[in-house]
Order: C-alpha cells, then sequence, then structure tokens
C-alpha cells in the first residue's frame, strides 16, 4: 500500500520511475542524501526505516508527525525547483555559490518565521540529533577546560541516538531522568522539576551540568518546566510543537534551541537546526561546514508548512483544540485501546496542550494486559501496509503505546481530514479474532 500510494500520487508505474528530476534521478538522490541510513530506502518496499516513501503520498493518512511524515506534493515541488537552480549551473564553483545562497535563505527565512533574526545565528543540520550534537559541542568549546554532565529525559522520550549523540558533542557524561511513573503516568511538573535538580546536585560540581529542557518529548511531554538554578540549558523543540515567541524568551535568557522541520511541520526527514543566540555565538570559522544539499533541499520543503501555519496566527489554538477533541473521543470508542496521558488538552498557549496522543493496545489474549513496544510493531507495520501511518511504538515502562500525532498539514487544512477513516481501520486491527480463528 505504501509503495503503490506513493506510486499513484506521482503518477508513475514502477519504483524504478520515482527519479523526479531529468533520466537520472539526481533530484531524488538528493533529497535523499546527506543524511544517515534512516533515510536509505528498502529494497522491496521502496520505504525508509520510518515506512515512508520518498515522494508525495496523498493517499496515505498520516499521523504519524511526531515520527516522520512522507513529503507534501507542494514542499516536494519547491525543493524540486530549488535543486534544479542548483543542478542547472553551468560549473562546479557556480553550483557550490547557488547552494550557499539557498542555504543562506533557508536560514534568513527560518529566523524570520520565528520572528529571533536580532537573537540568534541558524545552523542548519541533517537532522535534530545532529543539531543536538551541535549544540552540545558548540557549549562545550566556549570552555574547553570543564567537562559537561548533560541532564536530559529519558531516551524512550528523545530518541534512541539522543544520549549518545550528546555525549559526542562534547565528550560528556550524562544523566537520564524518567518522565513517567512505572504505570506510564507523567510525573507532576513539580517532581520533574525536583528531578532534575537533584541530578544538578548530583554532579558534584565535576564541571558543567546541562539540562536538556525538552519541549515537547516523544509523546509530547515538556520536562523541565522550570530548569533548576545553577546548570545551562539547551532547549530540545526538535518536535516543532513550540511557539515563535517561546524560543524568542528562551534566546533571551542565552539558551540554544533545536528545532527540526521534520516533525510537526511535516517536512521529509530529516532536517534539523540550532538557533545558537548571537552574543554567545562562534566565531565564523568555528561554525560546522557548508550545507549539503540534502539538508538544504529538505529544509526548503518543510518550509512551505511553516507559512502556512504562519498564516493561520490565533485561529492555531481553536484548530488544534478541535481536532484533538475528535482524536481522544474516536480512540475512546475503540475498546482495545487504552489511552496514555500527556499535556493537558485545554488551557495555556497551543504549544502547553496535547497534539501528540498516545494510546496502548490491550493484549488480545489477556485484556487486562497491554502490548509492549516491541509487541506493537507488527501492528504498526501492518497499519502502515493498510495506509495508515502512526507514530511508531515508544516505551512507556512495562508496556508500549502508539501516536496519533496532528501536524502542521492537519492544522493548516492542506491535508484532507482522515481521521473517520483512521478510527475504522484502528478499530478493526485491534479487534479480538474469532474464538475459532485463534
Amino acid at each position: 500500500m505504501l509503495k503503490e500510494a506513493a506510486i499513484a500520487a506521482r503518477g508513475r508505474g514502477s519504483v524504478a520511475e520515482w527519479p523526479a528530476h531529468g533520466e537520472d534521478g539526481t533530484f531524488l538522490a538528493a533529497l535523499l542524501g546527506d543524511g544517515d541510513d534512516r533515510l536509505a530506502l528498502d529494497p522491496d518496499s521502496g520505504v525508509s526505516k520510518y515506512l515512508c516513501p520518498p515522494v508525495p503520498a496523498p493517499h496515505l493518512l498520516c499521523a504519524s508527525s511526531c515520527t516522520a511524515s512522507p513529503v507534501s506534493v507542494e514542499g516536494f515541488a519547491a525543493a524540486e525547483l530549488v535543486w534544479r537552480e542548483i543542478g542547472g549551473a553551468a560549473s562546479p564553483a557556480l553550483r557550490r555559490e547557488r547552494l550557499a545562497a539557498q542555504a543562506e535563505t533557508v536560514r534568513a527565512r527560518l529566523l524570520g518565521h520565528f520572528g529571533i533574526a536580532s537573537l540568534a545565528e541558524a545552523i542548519l543540520c541533517p537532522s535534530g540529533t545532529d543539531a543536538l550534537q551541535v549544540a552540545t559541542a558548540l557549549l562545550a568549546a566556549e570552555r574547553p577546560e570543564l567537562p559537561i554532565t548533560a541532564i536530559l529525559p529519558g531516551a524512550t522520550e528523545t530518541g534512541s541516538g539522543v544520549p549518545a549523540a550528546v555525549a559526542a558533542g562534547a565528550d560528556s557524561a550524562t544523566v537520564e531522568v524518567r518522565l513517567r511513573d512505572a504505570a506510564g503516568a507523567p510525573l507532576p511538573p513539580a517532581v520533574l522539576n525536583a528531578a532534575f535538580a537533584e541530578a544538578v546536585r548530583g554532579s558534584g560540581g565535576r564541571g558543567r551540568p546541562v539540562v536538556f529542557l525538552t519541549y515537547g518529548s516523544k509523546t509530547g511531554l515538556i520536562a523541565p518546566t522550570e530548569p533548576p538554578p545553577g546548570a545551562e540549558v539547551i532547549v530540545d523543540a526538535c518536535q516543532g510543537r513550540i511557539l515563535p515567541a517561546r524560543v524568542a524568551a528562551f534566546l533571551r535568557r542565552g539558551w540554544p534551541v533545536v528545532i527540526t522541520g521534520s516533525k510537526f511541520f511535516g517536512g521529509p526527514a530529516f532536517s534539523g537546526a540550532v538557533f545558537y543566540p548571537r552574543d554567545r555565538a562562534p566565531a565564523p570559522g568555528g561554525r560546522p561546514a557548508a550545507c549539503a544539499p540534502g539538508v538544504v533541499l529538505r529544509w526548503v520543503a518543510a518550509l512551505d508548512a511553516m507559512q502556512r501555519v504562519a498564516r493561520l496566527g490565533a485561529a492555531m489554538q481553536d484548530v488544534l483544540a478541535e481536532r484533538g477533541r475528535t482524536i481522544r473521543r474516536g480512540l475512546a470508542d475503540i475498546p482495545a485501546l487504552h489511552q496514555v496521558a500527556g499535556l493537558p488538552e485545554e488551557g495555556g498557549a497551543w504549544d502547553e496542550r496535547a497534539s501528540i496522543f498516545t494510546f496502548a493496545v490491550r493484549d488480545p489474549d489477556d485484556p487486562r494486559r497491554l502490548l509492549t513496544a516491541a509487541a506493537l510493531r507488527p501492528l504498526y507495520q501492518r497499519l502502515a501496509r493498510a495506509g495508515v501511518l502512526l507514530g511508531q511504538p515508544v516505551g512507556l515502562g512495562a508496556f508500549g503505546g502508539l501516536r496519533v500525532a496532528i501536524g502542521a498539514r492537519e492544522v493548516a487544512g492542506s491535508a484532507p481530514d482522515d481521521l473517520p477513516r483512521l478510527f475504522d481501520v484502528l478499530a478493526e486491527a485491534t479487534a479480538p479474532a474469532p474464538a475459532g480463528a485463534r
């Protein structure tokens, strides 16, 4: 279904015909390039590790913006236009010049979207994980004589590669703080704030404690809400579920902010950026190397959705709230599902409310038990084959959860309202098998 939907979207007859720039496929190769093995396409299914085809797939129902989404039709077209300009240059030198100009345009548009051009420098990176590593390395370079102790939420809420990337960024020690109790319920903010403070004290003065304030974990949680005094802070806003004004407020406090275009904004996986405060930014010679084509093209595709969201203004809060209520009701009507608490649905600004809805699935052989994250993976893959992409399974203590995420495309109305179909497919996929069929 994944491959077939993508082929239908492009009007092509086979995976071999996917290349979209000339006959050599240079655009598609560039769009998928300059990343890691998460972007590689499976030769049999034609999709990535996150079950995304490399081309627009409007026939797929995508509630997966907390993990990854196929590129939008509009974003794909925008990126292809930019690639034509770069690839059409008469010489390698001119191609490099055009690529650098496009990278600078992306940086300027990002800073403009968040209203932070006077506050930060934007450093483009291949992914959010890479961006966290870069932010940590830049912080470490300010005082290389002092080792860093990185204090961050557990990997089940941030990503399996995040602790390792942070440690690699500064040759640092890491301390992970659990965000949920053994039953999978979010710990109260005061408890989490105290846990982060205790981790800072526990670092024992062995250098610089750096707290990673995660503004939107895999399940949408925010922690800590009040970073402990005496700790430096890097803001992990990789989910992109954050108000521009809040990004600006963090930067004014001197905190680097990491963002991606490939989660809430629905750009193709992966694209990251570090917003580094200008009053502490490194000299140009200390920056990472110039951007590669894939990084720029994936950001170009994401910027289309960012523009659409910006035009919504205050209406975005109401749209998110109504869609969230519909998701909660739909999940509640499916007997095999158990909803898992996250952010509240009401109160506060839109980035303080739920836009990721996590649910567990009852064990069909014993409905008193909930399936583990590993046991959910076949269901996750089966749903994808049926044309429904969800956020991939996450560990929640003794059990696991799948996620329905609201992304920028749904909020801006550039994606069809497929929630009734989502609930139908989920109900059918989790319905108990007849006794004789077991």
